[in-house]
């Protein structure tokens, strides 16, 4: 089997398409930037939860990664022509090495073995929540099950030409077939079924939160959506040949154009645009728990940050902003007020004290004896001895 040169098969294709679609950056486009550079011809892609990025290196056989200060270093190696990767909850990263026909697994701190062996030319690859992994077999049509101990059966058979590979929260295998351009459904038993339809050539698949199935279909420059119940549409259109496909928690959909250098966003209502561009050639595709997106640049061996701005998360920040202040505004009005009512109390003590002589001189006798002084009802007679005094 040779190694796949995806340089030499993308500029083919490029010189022999009739319908290729350039998709000009938008001028609402969102920042990109490079975040780091990568291994030869980065293709897979995956992010950690600190925000790490991963990448399958396919053409230097190993993995490189890229803190979110863009400080990159190599991981670890792998097997023969690294293409898929994936990340499990502590942190080990395995890759579906399409040439060898291996499972390497690398641990955080470096240390690569091979897990196990798959089907021939794995591709596409993904863990569940036990740790065992999958591996959609381009070269043999059919799923590869390896168990975190290492033990490897194939867990049941696709379309033609399996390029792409995902799961849902029950545990059923999705993969996306370039040949024949169909879904294949593969339950936690092996049951093999073909769930629907999809543009030409799809070569990325993700998951809802509703099982519903979507596919980036790099021969018809279009998403498809697939419901769980088989129905085949076309969500949207994207730029010229989509590659790498995510989706976010709101239900919008994102993809890697490999020939145009963009990043196309589709919302649930079908809405395209391009949402940033990117480095030379992007491959993977990945998203991070703020909304930003990231791709892997197969070309120029680097990685792409598009910075996307949240618009509810701006809202709901200059609310909060809002609120605080408004608090503090009603705090310093409550201390100005108290200060002023401290203010008064002297005065309020000196006018109590005008306001009793007032009274006592008013309707009051004042008598007077050497130095002492007493009051009598107005009217009265001093005590004897005493001085009436006006």
């Amino acid at each position: 089997m040779l190694k796949i040169n995806f340089r030499t098969n993308i500029i083919a294709l490029i010189l022999t398409s009739l319908f290729l679609v350039y998709i000009s950056p938008s001028a609402n486009a969102e920042p990109s930037t490079i975040l780091g550079t990568t291994g030869d011809e980065p293709i897979g892609i995956t992010i950690d939860s600190l925000g790490n990025i991963y990448t399958a290196n396919g053409a230097s056989n190993n993995v490189s990664k890229i803190t979110p200060q863009g400080v990159s270093t190599t991981l670890g190696t792998t097997g023969a022509n690294p293409f898929g990767i994936t990340i499990d909850s502590s942190g080990n990263i395995y890759t579906a090495n399409n040439v060898d026909n291996t499972v390497t697994k690398i641990t955080p701190g470096g240390v690569s073995t091979t897990l196990g062996t798959t089907g021939n030319n794995p591709r596409g690859i993904l863990i569940d929540s036990s740790g065992n992994i999958y591996t959609a077999n381009y070269g043999a049509n059919n799923v590869s099950k390896i168990t975190p101990g290492g033990v490897s059966t194939i867990l049941g058979t696709t379309g033609a030409n399996p390029f792409a590979i995902t799961i849902d929260s029950s545990g059923n295998i999705y993969t996306a077939n370039d040949v024949d351009n169909t879904v294949t459904k593969i339950t936690p038993q092996g049951v093999s079924t073909i769930l629907g339809t999809t543009g030409a050539n799809p070569f990325g698949i993700t998951i809802d939160s509703s099982g519903n199935i979507y596919t980036s279909n790099t021969g018809a420059d279009t998403v498809s959506k697939i419901t769980p119940q088989g129905v085949s549409t076309t969500l949207g259109t994207t730029g010229a040949q989509p590659v790498g496909i995510t989706i976010d928690s709101s239900g919008n959909i994102y993809t890697a154009n490999n020939v145009d250098n963009t990043v196309t966003k589709i919302t649930p209502q079908g809405v395209s645009t391009t949402l940033g561009t990117t480095g030379a050639y992007p491959f993977g595709i990945t998203i991070d728990s703020s909304g930003n997106i990231y791709t892997s640049n197969n070309f120029g061996a680097t990685v792409t940050k598009i910075t996307v701005f949240d618009q509810a998360a701006a809202n709901a920040e200059a609310a909060r902003v809002a609120a605080a202040n408004a608090e503090a505004a009603r705090k310093a009005k409550e201390q100005q007020e108290l200060r002023e009512i401290l203010a008064l109390i002297p005065k309020i003590g000196e006018l109590t004290l005008s306001l009793g002589e007032t009274t006592q001189s008013l309707y009051s006798t004042k008598c007077v004896k050497g130095k002492t002084t007493k009051y009598v009802k107005y009217g009265a007679k001093c005590p004897k001895g005493y001085v009436k005094k006006k």
